[in-house]
């Protein structure tokens, strides 16, 4: 109770002191920050970098002024001696509140809190109007703006500028609308930190994607797996694609970048740890891919995965971007200089029957030439 009541004086003394000010006025449109970042993104797409650029700021202008004008009305609202008796009846239950303000006919706060629940959920705000307006007072940042300039200086070689404002976009992660947006911003984050020489910084983004439930962290999956790719028995390498499965898909391009940069510095257990996973989640995406497109589809080798992945142009064209099968060749290297020539060979006589893209399709025949002799 004591903690609502002063949360709402706090409010109401932050009122007082704008009262001398103009209060801001509401925004024509509530949704003219989206807009203009979408519109922001689209010139982004065509080139039109300048433009986009001067998009992206007004957006971040909209932004503000869209939030200055909801804290206040709800700082407003609130400020009626009988309003906070009522508010402090209901000892702040957003539910409570909003019945307060709709009997009060108070239709533009209205609006604002349900616009907020109907996007977050009551349960994301512990049904606490004092959560609510906190959440309101912190939205004054667009980190999708920052991100987007970010990218925007990246591309015309401003990386300090890039930095800062991707920086700024990383510190209001958490109001993102779309949470997988936090691993655009660490990857440019790392492409700027790779170009400066920053190794350190490269590897603790890159770790920052493949954080929390990643499987790299997962040591019981990490044991398992590794074993069989170290173990050098007859049909490792279908065993390990068999049995196992990554869906942490917005960790795929980490776990190949953190491959390559531990395998450079001679860090092979952890170089064959990542490919391991790359490989893995790269495997996953298209067997469960192909899996949506032939339900009758079912598992039986990779040589036939691969051989079904070719009916599909677009699949192919996709890990051919995304250089999945460099990735493929890059573990069977990788096995193979930690030991497992088996896992190795095997792997790459299934690439050299049936992997879809021929460039990779004759590498790995030659490695088997190369370094098989058979």
């Amino acid at each position: 109770m004591k903690k609502i009541v002063i949360v709402f004086s706090v409010l109401l003394l932050s009122y007082s002191s704008l009262c001398a000010q103009v209060r801001p006025k509401k925004p024509r449109d509530l949704e003219s920050d989206i807009k203009l970042l979408r519109s922001s993104r689209v010139e982004f797409d065509n080139g039109k970098y300048g433009e986009a650029l001067r998009l992206a700021n007004e957006a971040k202008i909209a932004r503000r002024e869209l939030v200055a004008w909801e804290a206040d009305t709800l700082a407003y609202a609130l400020k009626p001696r009988e309003v906070q008796k009522e508010v402090q009846r209901a000892n702040g239950v957003l539910s409570d509140v909003l019945a307060v303000l709709k009997k009060r006919e108070d239709y533009d706060t209205v609006e604002i809190v349900e616009r907020y629940v109907g996007k977050k959920t009551s349960a994301f705000f512990y049904n606490s109007a004092d959560a609510l307006v906190s959440y309101v007072s912190t939205r004054r940042v667009f980190p999708e703006a920052d991100r987007l300039i970010g990218c925007i200086y990246f591309l015309e070689g401003e990386y300090a500028l890039a930095k800062q404002y991707l920086l700024n976009a990383w510190q209001s992660a958490s109001l993102l609308d779309v949470p997988d947006e936090r691993c655009d911003i660490l990857y440019a984050l790392s492409d700027i930190a790779l170009i400066e020489k920053d190794f350190d910084g490269y590897e603790k983004d890159l770790l920052l994607i493949v954080s929390g439930e990643s499987l790299l962290k997962n040591k019981s999956f990490e044991r398992a797996f590794m074993l069989i790719v170290q173990n050098g028995d007859a049909g490792s390498m279908e065993k390990f694609f068999t049995l196992f499965r990554s869906e942490d898909y917005t960790a795929l391009d980490a776990y190949f970048k953190l491959a390559s940069y531990y395998g450079e510095r001679g860090f092979a257990d952890k170089a064959l740890k990542a490919f391991a996973l790359g490989t893995l989640t790269a495997f996953t995406k298209m067997h469960n891919t192909v899996k949506a497109r032939d339900p009758e589809f079912e598992y039986q080798n990779l040589e036939s995965l691969f051989t079904e992945i070719a009916r599909f142009s677009d699949i192919v064209d996709w890990a051919s971007e995304r250089q999945l099968w460099k990735g493929f060749s890059d573990f069977a290297d990788c096995v193979q200089k930690a030991g497992n020539d088996r896992f190795a060979f095997d792997l790459y006589t299934a690439m050299a029957k049936s992997a879809p893209d021929d460039y990779w399709k004759k590498k790995a025949a030659l490695a088997l030439s190369d370094k098989f002799n058979r």
